[in-house]
């Protein structure tokens, strides 16, 4: 409890979670596609401003090659050797900083004999550098161009690109989850709207089926008591109606289920038991209609569950089987490990392979009772095991004999 004057913060419904998660996962797809994006534009930005620098170099190579008479005539981010082809061998300068691997002397040599342009790549501290070594009249002259100020140049571009990507991932992140809050707000209110109509019309209607289902007991014993001569056929109707009252009841309760919205706690429920109790309710429902039901399995088998949507869920199975089953049905629960294991089994015509039966009207239709089914049953065992970190699974029957077999699981306490 809360003390006076605080209030304790709502729980958030069902609604305003997958609003959240809606949210937060098309803000992340968002910045996913936005850094995407950034990638692909730095990428193409830094090969374009490589194959720039590269041909700016190329031309500033060229330039000074056929230029320069003097190393003193070359800028600062230029290494050139100059030889005089008239003064001998003695005659070759070099700037002052060029690094080690410069010059060129095979490109020299061979730019000395044959003449024309040579071309060549030489490692340097600096990394690999391209050299043009240009035989002239007078003068062979070989040049290449310092990278270090290309590539600062390509580092301020990309920390650039990247600073600017960071930010753009940042800011389509918050404005997806935004937008997707403001996109998916109308459908989470449209579906909390329906799931308040459902919880309100199934609770309003209960009282009224109630009162009526105990009409039609009362009028089916005072026919019992008072009219000894009854025919036949109006006592069925009348235990018909009684039947039709019952089974409208339990549809709504699968309704109200279905709407709730509350987050249950899990408690140790002893699913052995529950189960046999279940049996016990329904063995005058399978008597009528000539089926054996039975329990097997562990005495006590205990989940962590909610003992009411357990009773539910094993309700529901058990029903199934009985429409289903031509002579027999068994309720099967062990605990194996860390879970506790249901098993329906019936000797009706099983189970079709790819039967989606635990989807809402999936098996709607008319049963061997002449009743309309709605397929909700076992669509709301799905959402019970599901709500307890559970599964249910529907196929053949283990011993390969002809029916089928429902298996709820539960986890097991640890």
């Amino acid at each position: 409890m809360t003390s006076p004057g605080v209030r304790g913060r709502a729980p958030r419904t069902p609604e305003q979670v997958e609003l959240a998660h809606a949210s937060f996962r098309l803000g992340v797809l968002s910045a996913a596609v936005v850094l995407a994006a950034v990638l692909g534009v730095a990428l193409v930005a830094l090969l374009g401003a490589r194959h720039a620098l590269n041909a700016e170099a190329d031309s500033r190579r060229q330039q000074a090659a056929r230029s320069i008479d003097d190393v003193h005539d070359a800028s600062s981010d230029l290494w050139v050797t100059v030889v005089d082809r008239d003064r001998g061998h003695g005659a070759q300068q070099s700037s002052s900083d060029l690094p080690d691997g410069l010059p060129d002397t095979t490109a020299l040599a061979a730019a000395q004999t044959e003449g024309g342009e040579v071309q060549s790549v030489v490692s340097t501290p600096f990394g690999r550098v391209a050299v043009l070594t240009v035989a002239r009249d007078d003068r062979v002259v070989q040049v290449a161009v310092d990278p270090t100020q290309n590539r600062e140049i390509s580092e301020r571009i990309a920390s650039a690109v990247l600073l600017a990507g960071a930010v753009g991932v940042v800011l389509a992140g918050v404005a997806g989850a935004w937008l997707g809050r403001r996109a998916v707000r109308p459908l989470a209110d449209s579906l909390a709207r329906q799931r308040r109509f459902v919880a309100d019309a199934s609770h309003e209607l209960r009282t009224p089926l109630t009162l009526l289902s105990t009409r039609v007991q009362l009028l089916g014993r005072h026919l019992d008591t008072q009219v000894p001569d009854l025919p036949t056929a109006v006592r069925d109707d009348v235990r018909g109606l009684y039947g039709d009252a019952n089974a409208l009841a339990g549809l709504f309760d699968d309704l109200l289920l279905a709407a709730d919205d509350r987050e249950v706690r899990p408690e140790p429920v002893d699913v052995a038991a529950t189960a046999r109790a279940v049996v016990d309710a329904a063995s005058a429902v399978a008597a009528s209609r000539r089926r054996t039901l039975h329990c097997t399995g562990d005495r006590s088998a205990v989940a962590v569950a909610s003992l009411s949507p357990v009773r539910r869920a094993v309700t529901a199975l058990v029903d199934n089987a009985i429409e289903h089953a031509e002579q027999a049905v068994v309720v099967d629960v062990v605990r194996d490990g860390a879970v506790v294991r249901v098993r329906v089994i019936d000797d009706g015509p099983g189970i079709a392979e790819g039967a989606q039966v635990f989807e809402r009207f999936a098996s709607g239709g008319t049963g061997r009772d002449g009743r309309k089914h709605y397929g909700l049953g076992l669509a709301l065992v799905a959402e019970i095991a599901g709500k307890y970190h559970g599964r249910v699974t529907a196929g053949a029957r283990d011993d390969r004999e002809r029916g089928a077999q429902l298996t709820l699981e539960l986890p097991a306490p640890r």
